[in-house]
């Protein structure tokens, strides 16, 4: 072991100790600093490995003002904290530390935190360097790919959108003083997005194009910006476009990357985000680092507007059925749909967190379908399921006799998932005391059956989901801190229903398909009042609740629609108007359906030709058709 270790920390006894304690197991420790100023000038003597960081020092500057240097400096870094408020966990939680240790803390407590934030160090390091090589070669591709300026622009947001996420990406260049607008591309599902010209952007904006060119050309960044929550808000003062499209598809957040092309031009990549705090110096990073290819991607157009009379309207790319089972096109949906396509080809463990009934055990079986191991074993283990008692056999297996009853050798799962991957559901449910004998799995990749002492070396991945709050579990001793920090090398969060209600439409008419398959029923959808109620309703089972509902509500239908649903908080009354009104403030999604419905409505459900929808809302019938289907507006909703 030869790691440096730069201990912060304003308490001299307490470093001292630490300090003996590392070097008595064989840690090199590069000093003691009591300030922020202090350590910072010892970072540039001497850059260390690791850093053990206390939260409050001496002086003006917190270690989590000094974390946002380590972060930014690749350098590891572990809090040492004593008992803090929410806030201030918080705030060092959002600077992404490698471990967190709450005085007083045992020894075997730091040196196992220490080695933990090691091991994640340098597999990010390693996984972000592998990711940006496919980044890369994958820009490359796109300059022999052939095609427009526009479809290798769109080719080279989507390889993007892994490494700087956006709902919105807008294109434009400034030459010689003069700004021109390109394209517009807005994401409508996972690798599907919306081309926008100006006629397109002005029939969602109702703002004339015109007007809308005048806007754009308000634009003059000159260099790299981020513009977060507040900063986004602001900036939005300064320039009305923002502002515009901000409002128009409830953004709130953005990067703008110039990029000098060799003519002299500027080519403005814009991305937007509908998370407050999307953006961070690293998304600027990487695109400084790709600079030359996103160069090279548009050096060709030369400055020109291009011309918008046949925009095309959907640009989708062809994809692996991984995500089959899974409904929904929501930005929350999409960003675990990157993050889990990122991580599913890598092979390290991976820790899904979400409530009851958001889809944990199928975000599992999409990684093991996108891993290297796709042809190997999948084997799961509900472990809230086991009793305690039958748990250690159920994953280890053990010998003949090693126990009463155990009249045969048993193969245990960790054994038979050998060469692919175990999932571990509920794993806040499993024993403390077996919680050690995971991590010895997880650090050795070695088992012993019951009864043996024997150790069999297995191959094997693991995956674990829990609904529980694990650092909660941590904190009352429930659940061991190195193993959670073993699991948590790349933790994906599943968003509960209540907060993706604009993915509601969609389930449902997917639930209806499934179970009118089964029954042999044909229902054919939901009235405007249950809908209205359906994404109203706060679904605290989630997912799981709303299939149940459906099922429910479709068998006792008596007709082709379902015209009524038991929601708990809501009372069933005939006289309720549909659809329901009250004082919430409706989403842009749902003020666009109900446009496109009162239009409908008003043409007698003709979207083709003339005095058709499509013709009053100035928009292509493909299109329209395409939004009706996103929307859920189907046939039985129209008069």
């Amino acid at each position: 072991m030869n790691e440096k270790v730069l201990i912060v920390e304003d308490q001299f006894v307490e470093a001292n100790d630490i300090r003996l304690m590392l070097e008595k197991n064989g840690y090199r420790v590069s000093g003691i600093a009591r300030s922020v100023p202090q350590a910072q000038e010892m970072i540039l003597q001497d850059k260390p490995d690791l850093v053990l960081l206390d939260i409050f020092l001496k002086g003006r500057q917190t270690g989590i003002d000094l974390a946002h240097e380590l972060r930014e400096a690749n350098i590891a870094f572990i809090y040492l904290s004593a008992n803090s408020s929410q806030d201030v966990l918080t705030a060092a939680k959002a600077t992404e530390p490698y471990g967190f240790l709450v005085k007083p803390f045992r020894e075997r407590d730091v040196l196992a935190t220490l080695e933990i934030a090691r091991f994640r160090h340098v597999n990010s390091l390693e996984s972000h360097l592998r990711r940006e090589k496919v980044l890369r070669k994958a820009l490359a591709q796109l300059q022999t790919a052939g095609g427009t300026t526009e479809e290798r622009l769109l080719q080279a947001g989507m390889a993007l959108q892994p490494y700087i996420p956006f709902e919105y990406l807008s294109v434009s260049f400034r030459r010689k003083g003069q700004f021109t607008h390109l394209r517009d591309y807005r994401r409508i599902g996972y690798n599907e997005y919306q081309e926008l010209g100006l006629p397109e952007l002005g029939n969602i904006t109702g703002q004339q194009p015109e007007a809308l060119a005048q806007l754009q050309g308000s634009q003059s960044w000159e260099q790299p910006a981020i513009f977060n929550g507040t900063a986004f808000v602001k900036e939005q003062r300064n320039v009305p476009f923002l502002q515009l499209l901000a409002k128009s598809f409830r953004l709130q957040s953005s990067f703008v990357y110039p990029c000098l092309l060799q003519n002299g031009d500027t080519c403005l990549l814009h991305f937007f985000s509908k998370m407050p705090e999307a953006y961070l110096p690293i998304h600027q990073e990487i695109c400084q680092r790709q600079r030359d290819l996103l160069a090279a991607l548009t050096d060709d157009n030369n400055g020109k507007s291009p011309a918008t009379e046949n925009t095309p309207v959907v640009k989708k790319a062809q994809q692996a059925k991984v995500f089959d089972g899974i409904v929904g096109s929501s930005h929350l949906l999409l960003k675990v749909f990157d993050h889990l396509s990122q991580v599913a080809p890598i092979d390290t463990s991976i820790l899904i967190l979400g409530e009851s009934g958001t889809g944990k055990e199928r975000i599992a079986d999409c990684i093991h379908r996108l891993s290297p191991r796709r042809n190997k074993p999948f084997v799961k283990v509900n472990c809230a399921a086991l009793p305690a008692s039958l748990i250690e056999s159920e994953l280890f297996g053990h010998e003949k006799g090693a126990f009463t009853g155990a009249a045969d050798r048993r193969t245990g799962k960790f054994e038979q998932a050998n060469e692919g991957t175990v999932f571990l559901d509920e794993i806040g449910e499993m024993p403390i005391e077996l919680q050690a004998k995971l991590l010895r799995v997880l650090q050795e990749r070695e088992i012993e059956r019951l009864g043996s002492r024997a150790p069999i070396h297995i191959n094997v991945r693991f995956i674990a989901a829990t609904n529980r709050n694990l650092e909660k579990e941590v904190a009352e001793g429930r659940f061991r801190l190195d193993l959670y920090y073993r699991l948590n090398v790349f933790p994906l969060t599943l968003p509960s229903l209540r907060d993706r209600s604009e993915d509601i439409p969609a389930l449902v008419a997917h639930f209806i398909s499934v179970f009118n398959q089964k029954t042999g029923k044909r229902i054919t959808g939901v009235t405007d009042k249950v809908m209205a109620q359906l994404q109203q309703y706060h679904w605290p089972g989630n997912i799981r609740e709303l299939e149940h509902l459906i099922e429910r509500s479709m068998l006792l239908s008596r007709g082709p629609n379902i015209e009524e649903v038991i929601l708990p908080g809501f009372r069933q009354t005939e006289h309720i108007p549909a659809p329901v009104t009250d004082n919430r403030i409706k989403t842009i999604t749902e003020n666009e359906r109900d446009h496109i419905l009162s239009v409908l409505k008003k043409c007698n459900g003709r979207v083709w030709g003339a005095g058709g929808a499509a013709e009053l809302l100035q928009v292509p019938p493909t299109t329209l058709h395409s939004k009706m289907k996103k929307l859920g507006i189907r046939k039985e909703h129209l008069p």
